[in-house]
């Protein structure tokens, strides 16, 4: 969306200088393509950088979002130039004045007052990173869905009617002898935490033969290579006090059967804790690496993609910061997804003034002529992709039910605000700032 409404937005810029509608589609696409080809590569790869996670949640997302970049940057510079043109008539007859404002008192605003901005910028940094860092997060899946369900129903039923909250199995080598089998259930039952314990050998043990137990029972606790036994926890699934709890119980059946296998939700739990913490950094780490790599080549700058970055970033401290201010708990899956996502979702914007900004300092105007006139003729684009993101996003977010799905749409509604605002205020700060060094390590503007 953001690509059709930069092009469009050009087209019509283009259009009231020349009165030939085919020659200022020409130049609309000349002017916009650079920044559109430039913020869908940092986009792909930022969507891409999602696969880089050892959940598959993370390359489902990662593959289906960069297609669909792709494919929608292939139709804004074919289709819809076209069908511009086309229908051009219609769209002259049927359009309307426009209802947003120039925003010329925002981008003065802004210019004026970048010294106050940047203070502002760099009071709030601490407290958005430090937010960031300690927004609390759940990774039982069970309390991002409906209590109405019928399974949710079912395991709190179990937990209030016989305490089983959450049960862990082992499964163990059939031929051990029933006596280590016990002796090995009273070290479990001494862990913290640990309800009850049921094994074959506890039957056994109290004088009742297998030969006297029907074969359905016997099925149950032994196949024809393993035993299974069952362990109820009183803590709750994904808690640390569970992981734990996990810990020490493989490390009791591990001295007993080296091939010993404890499976249950606690042991997935932990697992999952652990890949998501590996997730979340790996994420992170190849989203910007790959993002910056790629912005280094199209903008021909060493500091503009730092800058760019950083701004990015600010969006999104202050966008998962909020949460931890606001006492909300969110699931695993945001946590990991919605950096790369608002990264990749955002830097268009960031990449459309920035390059405005270098053509304006490449012909010849000073630092504030440049900023200004990319500031103008970009913010109203910008104001529009970051309000149609937020309505894209932010109805789904109240209205599902499912509370992993509401989550992250409201962070990226939420995001899609918080970026657009940083890049407006934020990024032509820095521009202002850093424009000497800018200038120096940019291809092409040494001499401006």
């Amino acid at each position: 969306m953001d690509f059709a409404i930069f092009l469009y937005h050009s087209y019509m810029q283009e259009k009231v200088k020349i009165n030939n509608n085919e020659e200022a589609m020409a130049i609309a696409i000349e002017k916009t393509f650079k920044s559109v080809l430039g913020s869908s590569l940092t986009t792909i790869a930022g969507f891409l950088a999602l696969c880089s996670m050892k959940l598959s949640l993370g390359k489902d997302i990662g593959l289906v979002m960069a297609k669909g970049v792709l494919f929608g940057l292939i139709c804004v510079v074919t289709l819809l130039p076209s069908m511009i043109l086309q229908f051009n008539n219609i769209i002259e007859k049927t359009k309307h004045k426009e209802i947003l404002p120039k925003f010329t008192h925002i981008r003065d605003f802004v210019i004026k007052h970048y010294k106050i901005i940047a203070l502002i910028f760099i009071i709030i940094l601490p407290i958005v990173f430090y937010g960031y860092k300690n927004t609390g997060i759940y990774y039982n899946l069970d309390k991002s869905l409906p209590t109405s369900l019928e399974s949710i129903s079912a395991n709190n039923e179990l937990q209030d009617k016989f305490n089983m909250v959450s049960v862990e199995m082992v499964l163990l080598d059939k031929n051990m002898p029933d006596y280590k089998v016990n002796e090995m259930l009273n070290e479990i039952e001494k862990i913290d935490g640990i309800e009850w314990t049921i094994a074959y050998s506890k039957i056994a043990n109290n004088g009742i033969p297998k030969e006297v137990l029907p074969d359905e029972l016997v099925s149950v606790f032994q196949s024809e290579k393993h035993q299974m036994l069952l362990i109820n926890s009183k803590y709750e699934i994904a808690t640390d006090e569970l992981n734990d709890q996990v810990t020490k119980v493989n490390d009791v059946i591990k001295r007993y059967d080296k091939n010993a296998i404890l499976a249950g939700e606690g042991p997935l739990m932990k697992d999952l804790v652990e890949i998501s913490d590996h997730d979340f950094n790996s994420v992170n780490t190849v989203s910007i690496v790959v993002i910056f790599i790629i912005m280094i080549f199209v903008l021909k700058s060493i500091l503009l993609p730092v800058v760019l970055i950083a701004v990015i970033e600010f969006a999104i401290f202050v966008n998962m910061g909020i949460p931890y201010y606001t006492n909300t708990i969110l699931p695993f899956v945001a946590s990991i997804v919605i950096g790369t996502i608002q990264l990749g979702a955002t830097i268009d914007y960031a990449i459309l003034i920035t390059n405005k900004y270098i053509v304006g300092r490449k012909t010849g105007k000073d630092k504030k002529e440049a900023i200004s006139e990319a500031l103008g003729t970009s913010i109203g684009s910008i104001i529009i992709s970051g309000l149609t993101f937020f309505g894209a996003t932010f109805g789904v977010g109240v209205y599902s039910k499912i509370e992993m799905i509401g989550s992250l749409c409201t962070l990226m509604s939420r995001g899609a605000i918080v970026s657009m605002v940083c890049v407006i205020t934020v990024l032509p700060t820095f521009l202002m700032i850093f424009d000497k060094i800018i200038c120096k390590t940019t291809i092409g503007m040494k001499n401006s």
